[in-house]
């Protein structure tokens, strides 16, 4: 129940904001699950959820910038993973609340990274790739390059769901090959696709009254609330 809960929330901001759905399953799963489970969950759900997306809006994405991105994340997973191995719970989620928190407070202060030459999308990706298999939410440094971009919401949205869809690909074939993904893990993931999908019924019709200066407020307090909940959640 704490999985379908979880990703009914999750499912419905991604489809507003174009990000959100690890974000805001992971620290919710957590209370009852392992970093670990929840992780390879949030992955099994997510390709589902970013590759149905990202073939809806494919006409909307920014190539040049997914591409970059994408290379970024596939060089930073396999580093994750080991992080995931060797690191303990606590500390991985401390490091995810922190690590939002700062993504926050550049993106309120309105910073503007649009001068930055390719090495700030491929940075980004790289961060992305490492948190996506360390603790399951690649989307802080893909949010904070997009923004500081000033890409507008449309390309937002398709940009970051198409470069999820491909760094889960290759996140699900590092899973398996470590053996992280579990019949529970399975189980917990098919439970929770009937809130996947009330999640996306909910979350298409709002969409349109979301744009310009409320997608980006609708992004800030997410963020907040996620980094604060997810530190108050470790400790």
């Amino acid at each position: 129940m704490v999985v379908a809960t979880a990703i009914l929330a999750a499912s419905f901001v991604q489809v507003i904001a174009g990000f959100g759905f690890a974000l805001l399953a992971m620290p919710i799963m957590t209370l009852a699950l392992p970093v670990e489970q929840a992780v390879v969950i949030a992955t099994l759900l997510g390709v589902v959820t970013s590759g149905w997306q990202s073939i809806h809006q494919r006409h909307h994405a920014d190539r040049e910038l997914v591409k970059k991105m994408t290379v970024g994340a596939y060089v930073g997973m396999p580093l994750g993973l080991v992080l995931l191995n060797v690191v303990d719970d606590q500390i991985l989620k401390i490091a995810l609340g922190v690590s939002v928190l700062v993504a926050t407070i550049l993106l309120a202060r309105r910073v503007s990274l649009a001068h930055v030459g390719p090495h700030l999308d491929y940075s980004a990706g790289f961060f992305s790739g490492v948190l996506n298999t360390s603790i399951g939410t690649n989307g802080p440094p893909l949010v904070l390059a997009l923004q500081a971009r000033h890409v507008d919401a449309v390309r937002f949205r398709a940009t970051i769901v198409a470069v999820f869809a491909l760094s889960n690909i290759l996140a699900m074939a590092l899973f398996i090959a470590d053996d992280k993904i579990t019949k529970d893990g399975v189980l917990a993931a098919l439970f929770a696709v009937p809130a996947w999908v009330i999640g996306q019924a909910l979350g298409w019709p709002a969409r349109r009254h979301v744009d310009g200066e409320r997608f980006r407020l609708l992004v800030l307090v997410m963020l907040l609330a996620v980094g604060v909940t997810t530190i108050v959640f470790a400790i």
